[in-house]
């Protein structure tokens, strides 16, 4: 007993204990072996306590160590280097349960880093059963032990670091199992119920610590998550702060009507960088000269479409359109910067805007001068003064001679205004729309030199030109002249033809009142008995007439264009000497008529024409 409390070697206890032994009487020698015997089982479970209380002192500074690690990575290290070194084993390893895998992560004491990595379903090797089961597995010698599948990687690597008895426990959080921690001898070896539960403490513990340390590392990525969240969100907020106020700026530019060069000016000074806006790559202004190759490129690029941004070494360019119609391109020279893009796209509508309001001013404009105009030649004011005031309205010079121009389109293209006004034409003069026809009050004291600018536009239209005048009333009797030109020329089939009244020929008769008034007075007295008689009859007496006259008196020609027999035409020709008398057929007279038919004939068709 003195021994026990001196707590002396065992060895020495065995020692004592065959010496009393040895001494006793043989009556004393079974009591004296059953105390010795019985002193030793003291020694042993006081020993046995001992190592009990030193593995919980140690496990409890491991737990406290564990709370003190804040890495994933080297909290798992720190777990099996504990487990290798409380349960002095060889080899000490550990892995994670992610989804339908069990993946070893860290070793301890191994010979090789085949183990590191391995990937394990989990119904395959020892662990499969200790995730299963969520309860230790142990196994004496690993590489024989027939109760679980084996994998020829997983094997490979057991060869590799010679393993033969293993320990595996369940990491456990609440209901679930994170992972496993093994522990592994390279000789056959049976585990104890004091192993596997010590084991089993530390991989609570580990557990527990694990799932903070994740649950911490999962907090900070969800807060860095946060933190990049809320500064995007801090920096979309400020890009819409700059957006509205550049929205601002630019709007109330619009609303001032101070025009597209002043919004320029704005983008330039909000994007600290100079800013352009060019209607084509036809024109750019000199400050671009430099860069007229990339500009020219992106402009082009931006109106093929496909594209409202375009960036070109220093070049960057922003498509300016309306209804689907390109107006131009908004340019910034320099470094591109994403808010230098942005600003240029919410210029771009501002731009837009304004150009459609200044064209839309203008087309007023155009519409009141345009009414101003026709006014004036449609309705000239009685009196002096408000006939001088009436030319002013319409842009012209109360004491400057003026030709009038009207023209119609020959062919499809019915723009004939912008035509009109990209000539060279004199200084002063005022083009307008009426109806379909356009006009032009050209500063001229004669109708020839107007009539050479017209002729060398080459312009698909047919072209009436009224000779000189001055004054509201003159002015306007020009115009119904010019008007009535036109509808001549088109009438004769001259469509596509520049004229003035003069160039009309004898056909300038059709273009007065009187003129024709005498005209159906003429007709009348030389073809009134013939029409009389064609309109009785039906026969067309005339037409026959006009054939005849126009084949030079040939009866088979005659009769061919007619489509009639000869005989028809004889017995027609018959008939209009009973009508007109014999006298017809004389050349002067015949000349006479002829010509008469034919205006009668043009003025017939031009009647139709302006009715």
């Amino acid at each position: 007993m003195e021994l026990l409390l001196d707590d002396a070697p065992l060895d020495e206890l065995e020692t004592l204990r065959r010496t009393l032994i040895d001494g006793s009487t043989p009556s004393d020698r079974a009591t004296v072996e059953r105390e010795a015997n019985a002193a030793l089982r003291l020694r042993a479970q006081l020993d046995q306590r001992r190592q009990r209380s030193r593995e919980l002192a140690a496990l409890n500074d491991i737990a406290v160590r564990l709370t003190t690690v804040r890495d994933d990575r080297a909290l798992l290290q720190e777990v099996v280097d504990q487990a290798r070194q409380l349960l002095g084993v060889d080899l000490a390893y550990m892995g994670s349960v992610y989804d339908e895998e069990f993946v070893i992560e860290v070793t301890s004491g191994a010979l090789t880093p085949n183990l590191v990595g391995i990937r394990l379903a989990l119904d395959e090797g020892l662990v499969g059963l200790i995730v299963r089961r969520s309860a230790p597995e142990w196994t004496p010698d690993y590489q024989s032990e027939p109760a679980f599948r084996h994998i020829t990687g997983a094997d490979s690597a057991a060869r590799s670091e010679n393993m033969r008895g293993l320990l595996g426990v369940p990491l456990r959080v609440a209901d679930r199992v994170i992972g496993a921690l093994f522990a592994c001898k390279r000789q056959e070896r049976a585990f104890t119920e004091s192993e596997i539960a010590l084991l089993s403490a530390l991989a609570a513990h580990a557990a527990i610590a694990i799932e903070n340390v994740r649950s911490l590392e999962r907090d900070r990525d969800t807060f860095a998550r946060l933190e990049a969240v809320n500064a995007e969100l801090s920096q979309r907020t400020n890009e819409l702060e700059q957006i509205l106020q550049w929205d601002r700026t630019l709007t109330q530019v619009v609303l001032l009507g101070a025009g597209v060069q002043r919004l320029v000016q704005e983008v330039a000074q909000l994007s600290r960088q100079p800013a352009y806006f060019v209607l084509d790559e036809s024109a750019l202004p000199v400050e671009l000269m430099q860069h007229a190759d990339d500009v020219t490129a992106a402009v082009r690029e931006l109106r093929a479409g496909g594209k409202d941004h375009i960036a070109r070494r220093g070049v960057l360019a922003q498509r300016v359109a309306a209804a689907g119609e390109m107006l131009g391109a908004l340019l910034s020279l320099g470094a591109e910067q994403p808010t230098t893009r942005l600003l240029l796209e919410r210029a771009a509508p501002a731009i837009a805007l304004s150009l459609a309001e200044e064209r839309a001013a203008g087309e007023a404009m155009r519409r009141a001068r345009d009414a101003f105009l026709v006014d004036l030649l449609t309705h000239p004011a009685a009196t002096e003064q408000d006939e001088r005031r009436q030319l002013r309205l319409a842009g012209l010079n109360p004491d400057t001679t003026y030709c009038i121009a009207v023209a119609t389109a020959a062919g499809p293209d019915t723009s004939i205004r912008t035509a009109l006004e990209n000539l060279p034409l004199p200084p002063g003069t005022v083009a307008a729309e009426h109806g379909s026809r356009a006009l032009a009050v050209v500063p001229a004291k004669n109708s020839a030199s107007v009539q050479a600018v017209f002729t060398s536009g080459r312009l698909d239209a047919t072209i009436g030109i009224a000779e000189p005048a001055r004054g509201a009333k003159a002015l306007a009797h020009a115009y119904v002249e010019a008007q009535q030109t036109v509808d001549v020329l088109d009438t004769l089939g001259r469509s596509g033809e520049v004229s003035s009244a003069r160039g009309l020929g004898i056909y300038r008769i059709l273009l007065s009142h009187l003129a024709r008034e005498h005209l159906d007075e003429l007709t009348e007295a030389q073809l009134g008995p013939l029409m009389a008689e064609q309109s009785k009859r039906g026969v067309p007496l005339l037409e026959t007439l006009s054939e005849y006259l126009a084949h030079g008196r040939h009866h088979a020609a005659t009769a061919s264009s007619l489509g009639v027999h000869v005989n028809t035409l004889y017995q027609r020709l018959d008939a209009i000497d009973r009508l007109l008398g014999p006298d017809w057929r004389d050349p002067d007279k015949a000349l006479d008529l002829q010509v008469l038919m034919r205006l009668r004939r043009t003025a017939d068709l031009l009647g139709a024409r302006t009715r």
